[in-house]
């Protein structure tokens, strides 16, 4: 419950930022020198634009909640649809870079924490990645793979007329590439601060003198315990995730919620940009959730402190 408070805060900041826009949400018509001033009249009236912002405001949030997200100016067609019909491909690409991400993120951060002369390089290496810009990234990629080798595609879900599973995996891999990298080099950072907290316990050197293997002690003993920490972390990575998603997808033309956010904010379709943005502020809140209950289930301290 407590985050209702934020998120009708989240609500009024975002309607309010919108609404504070030049021409608000007639500007795309403002500025067609085809629509008459007196259809502009007509509009604002039939949108409920004439009441006070306050009015609007509630009028919005009470259809929000009911699912009632509005019309695309774009193409007329429901907010609610557009948005549901981009979502598999954004979670398609989300996880699988994830996945990349957690796999080039273990192994790096488990030697950085325990092999002190890999530090420097993975840590070099990582700070690269979480510098990298997304948008140059993706281009590079682009460049290298497509263009110049022909190897993958540069671009879109899947090529026209195909439905074999090569062909998807194909047109994934860059995207999911270009997330994995930047998002890899944060987790790797994560797990090797984790590892270095845990591997400096009491019962970690009680079993170092009790001769267990330093393979065990990592694996067995101080990859579990470091786990929690570093999952709450990923978890709450989300927004930074999210805000790559964004560019990625609109670098390779992925049809994602992030590319249908970059085609709404250029054809100042409010409706969309309102409910992306809500719905982004309640996916973070709702993994911050996730996040703490992660924490209470895998953290030993945590059980220990509640027992």
């Amino acid at each position: 419950m407590q985050g209702v408070p934020l998120l009708l805060l989240i609500s009024v900041l975002v309607f309010g930022l919108l609404q504070a826009v030049p021409g608000g949400p007639l500007a795309a018509y403002l500025e067609n020198p085809n629509v008459r001033p007196e259809d502009i009249a007509r509009l604002r009236i039939a949108m409920g634009l004439d009441a006070p912002v306050g009015v609007q405001y509630l009028r919005w949030l009470g259809a929000f909640v009911r699912g009632d997200w509005g019309y695309s100016y774009a193409d007329g067609r429901p907010v609610i649809d557009r948005v549901l019909e981009r979502i598999p491909a954004t979670m398609e690409l989300v996880g699988a870079s994830s996945v990349l991400a957690l796999l080039l993120a273990l192994p790096v951060g488990i030697v950085a924490a325990v092999r002190r002369g890999a530090d420097r390089v993975t840590n070099v290496a990582a700070t690269a990645g979480i510098s990298l810009p997304v948008f140059w990234f993706g281009l590079l990629l682009q460049l290298v793979f497509a263009i110049q080798l022909g190897w993958l595609p540069s671009s879109g879900r899947q090529s026209f007329g195909a439905t074999d599973l090569a062909d998807r995996l194909s047109h994934l891999m860059l995207p999911a590439l270009v997330l994995a990298a930047v998002q890899g080099a944060a987790w790797s950072r994560y797990l090797r601060r984790a590892m270095r907290e845990t591997l400096e316990l009491p019962f970690i050197r009680a079993a170092r003198v009790r001769g267990f293997s330093e393979a065990r002690l990592v694996l067995r003993h101080a990859l579990p315990n470091a786990v929690a920490p570093f999952i709450t972390v990923v978890l709450l990575d989300a927004a930074m995730l999210a805000s790559g998603a964004v560019v990625t997808e609109s670098v390779f033309a992925w049809p994602g919620v992030g590319s249908l956010f970059t085609e709404a904010l250029v054809k100042r379709d409010y409706p969309v940009l309102m409910a992306f943005l809500m719905c982004g502020a309640v996916a973070v809140l709702l993994l911050n959730l996730v996040a703490d209950l992660a924490v209470q289930r895998l953290d030993p301290r945590t059980r220990e402190a509640g027992a």
